[in-house]
């Protein structure tokens, strides 16, 4: 049986970032990265933003053949079904048995559940994989009204890309705001108008949602007792760790794939790295940055150097609407803000000790970067007024 060195599981971010530190650190060892898509694994935070552009099969693309080839990893398109630990071996959808040394499972996330009682399931789509945007865009012409639930950053940039094609949207979301999870109430605001004015229908605080069929075979949601009639369902509620093949492998989870800092699992010699696993303080990421940080120390530890990992502060950034949006909230409970307005810019800096915890801000999207670099670093306020004036 074909034993491998190093056997990555996940076509992600934190299954990209594995491969590649693997090979940087040791180039002669067999490396086997495993994508159940039908395409070289590509950066998925792409492709919901380019329904109206469109895309070409491997237009996002992390590799190309020629990566693969010249720096010695093997693809394969396949789903591991169980993993054995006892044995280092893995059972496949398709091929025969492989065995490893060393496994890391970066299996990312997979969309929550919509369940509206009677919904048929053809009237509902995801934005998750490439293959359901492609859905998505060969259906659009067929397709007047959009229904999108959930109006966190996927929610929102896909109406965004709806509306861009002429079509009717409804956005809706059981929150107060859009993108709770990431903005404050004042940057929510802001956001809100700028979605209402390009013409989406925005409900918030949707309690009660129910599907129904009429008399003359016509559907409707009545969503708030608001009878509304929709071609397509979007549901954008958000993310859970994909823990299927570490359940079936008797790897303990909890949220997600439980490990400790060195993101070592509950078997010997199996890691987990992105949004599929849980820190041992309870967390689950959910950002690409964060998944890519993350694969790159399981690689560290599986080779062999011993490396702790922290959780970095990483951001939101999103451009919806013609506006840009970064966010990066504070962990700490007491802190001092600093807002600052400069025509369209906005921003409220968080400061502990003088040092730069947090970070809103819209529409200074060239200077991104240097926000990153700002929050990293814990710039103090008269740095941020000298290298980032507004």
């Amino acid at each position: 049986m074909v034993v491998k060195d190093y056997i990555v599981i996940g076509g992600g971010s934190a299954g990209y970032a594995s491969v590649l530190t693997l090979k940087e650190e040791n180039p002669n060892a067999t490396v086997l990265w495993i994508s159940n898509e039908d395409r070289f694994p590509y950066k998925r935070t792409k492709i919901n933003k380019h329904i109206a552009s469109g895309f070409a099969k491997e237009d996002f693309s992390m590799v190309d053949h020629d990566w693969l080839v010249n720096n010695h990893v093997d693809l394969l398109y396949d789903q591991v079904e169980k993993i054995d630990p006892n044995k280092h071996e893995l059972s496949f959808l398709h091929r025969g048995p492989l065995k490893y040394n060393k496994l890391i499972i970066a299996t990312g996330s997979q969309p929550n559940t919509l369940n509206i009682e009677g919904l048929p399931k053809d009237l509902i789509t995801n934005v998750y994989t490439a293959r359901h945007v492609e859905n998505i865009i060969r259906n659009a012409p067929h397709v007047k009204s959009y229904l999108i639930i959930g109006a966190g950053v996927e929610g929102v940039e896909t109406a965004d890309q709806l509306v861009e094609i002429g079509k009717n949207v409804v956005l809706i979301d059981r929150n107060p705001f859009v993108l709770q999870r990431f903005l404050t109430p004042k940057f929510s605001e802001l956001l809100q108008k700028t979605i209402q004015n390009n013409g989406v229908e925005l409900i918030l605080n949707v309690s009660n949602i129910s599907y129904q069929e009429t008399d003359d075979d016509k559907v409707f949601i009545d969503i708030e007792g608001n009878k509304m009639f929709f071609d397509k369902v979007i549901s954008t509620i958000g993310y859970k760790p994909n823990i299927t093949l570490a359940l079936n492998s008797n790897i303990k989870c909890n949220r997600g794939i439980l490990v400790n800092e060195f993101l070592e699992s509950s078997v010997e010699d199996v890691y987990a790295a992105g949004d599929v696993a849980e820190h041992p303080n309870g967390t689950t990421t959910g950002l690409w940055h964060a998944a890519e940080h993350q694969g790159k120390i399981a690689a560290l530890n599986a080779i062999g150097k011993k490396t702790r990992l922290t959780l970095l502060p990483f951001r939101m950034k999103t451009e919806v609407f013609g506006e840009y949006y970064f966010s990066k909230l504070p962990e700490k409970d007491e802190y001092e803000i600093y807002s600052e307005t400069n025509n369209n810019i906005v921003r409220d800096m968080y400061f502990h000790d003088n040092q730069l915890v947090g970070l809103l801000m819209c529409n200074d999207g060239e200077r991104a970067k240097i926000y990153q670099k700002a929050l990293l670093e814990q710039w103090e306020l008269a740095k941020i007024h000298k290298e980032l004036p507004i």
